[in-house]
């Protein structure tokens, strides 16, 4: 994740309308961090407690995804190779494998699961086109304060009355490395036509967005985008959408996968593959 200049943001908050009250999850037990004041210092480095659903995803290429029940995690078609595939969980700092500690708590090492199966959206079609897949880990993983899903909505969109997301990932810096830690930014999601100049087909199954001082770079493919939402008096984590691609400078506008218009899909493809 490039960080262009040093900015200071807040999480996105989105108090969903009245008459939401029905709003369901595809895992109930979603969207709840071990850090509950969680928030953005200088649009960088993410606290090492409050991103549990995040997943590092390890081939012939590196890419993020997200937790989303205990078998399945989700990413980007393109992160969808013909190699052994781990999945990494608990993950914050990738230089060691030692315990990190902070105000007198400690994460437990990461777990390491191979993939047992990986499911492309069958329309995924190059240049990113439904550039969603599932990866479903060969055993159910345990849900901890330091290991549990993100929240996806079933049965609402919240996209509408979203301005800002926020993203996660290891990817490629400004120094042109990957990030050994976990990084994180806020980004505004503009008129899909803000990413009609990438000549490809940009429609409703598709966000645009980004930030003149941050961007998603090489390496953050199949990271969640996400935001902060208030549903039923409570405040979930929920995932609207996951990174696919952007420009080779990582400068511009960048195209996220729209999770919610994937629901469908993801919902029969879990329940056809358990």
């Amino acid at each position: 994740m490039e960080i262009v200049a040093t900015i200071i943001a807040l999480f996105a908050w989105v108090q969903l309308g009245n008459g939401q009250e029905g709003v369901s999850f595809l895992e109930p037990t979603c969207g709840i961090a071990f850090a509950p004041t969680s928030r953005i210092l200088g649009g960088q480095t993410a606290d090492m407690f409050e991103h549990p659903w995040m997943a590092f995803i390890s081939s012939d290429v590196s890419c993020g995804g997200s937790l989303i029940t205990h078998r399945f995690v989700l990413s980007a078609a393109h992160c969808v190779r013909n190699h052994p595939t781990v999945v990494h969980l608990g993950d914050y700092d990738r230089s060691g494998d030692a315990y990190i500690c902070k105000e007198n708590v400690c994460k437990p090492r990461t777990i390491k699961i191979p993939v047992d199966a990986q499911f492309v959206h069958p329309g995924f079609v190059n240049p990113y086109a439904n550039d969603i897949a599932l990866l479903r880990l060969a055993w159910s993983v345990e849900f901890s304060d330091f290991i549990r899903p993100i929240c996806l909505v079933t049965n609402y969109d919240p996209l509408p009355q979203m301005k800002f997301f926020t993203v996660t990932g290891w990817g490629k810096t400004e120094h042109g490395t990957p990030s050994s830690v976990l990084k994180i930014t806020n980004l505004m999601q503009v008129d899909r036509s803000n990413c009609q100049h990438y000549r490809r087909r940009i429609d409703m199954s598709h966000i645009c967005g980004g930030d003149r001082d941050s961007a998603v770079c090489n390496g953050d493919s199949g990271g969640p985008a996400f935001s902060r939402f208030q549903i039923n008096g409570y405040t979930r984590v929920v995932q609207v959408a996951l990174v696919s691609y952007g420009d080779r400078e990582c400068r511009q506008w960048a195209v996220f996968t729209n999770v919610v218009y994937h629901m469908n899909w993801i919902i029969q493809t879990i329940r056809q593959n358990q």
